[in-house]
């Protein structure tokens, strides 16, 4: 029998994160100086100059201002690592 582990929409335990996600993403880059972890959503890339600070975010439950939200909430996972826009 598969025993279903329930957990809420949008919410992935940070245990899984570590155990089925994060051990199977591949080669690691020598130019990611911050890849995914619990608690950040942001990576920094190495770009030899500069840096590069992405993010990425499901707007999951919303049903208006998506873009809005989308733009804010990524913008703030940028800004939490302290990069400043160009």
């Amino acid at each position: 029998m598969v025993r279903v582990r329930r957990f809420p929409t949008g919410k992935v335990p940070s245990d899984i994160l570590r155990r089925v996600v994060f051990e199977r993403l591949g080669v690691p880059c020598d130019r990611l100086l911050q890849g995914p972890h619990v608690g950040e959503d942001a990576a920094v890339i190495d770009l030899g100059d500069r840096v590069l600070v992405v993010a990425t975010d499901p707007i999951t439950g919303a049903v208006g201002n998506v873009g809005w939200l989308a733009v804010h909430i990524n913008a703030n996972d940028v800004a939490s690592t302290g990069a400043r826009p160009l």
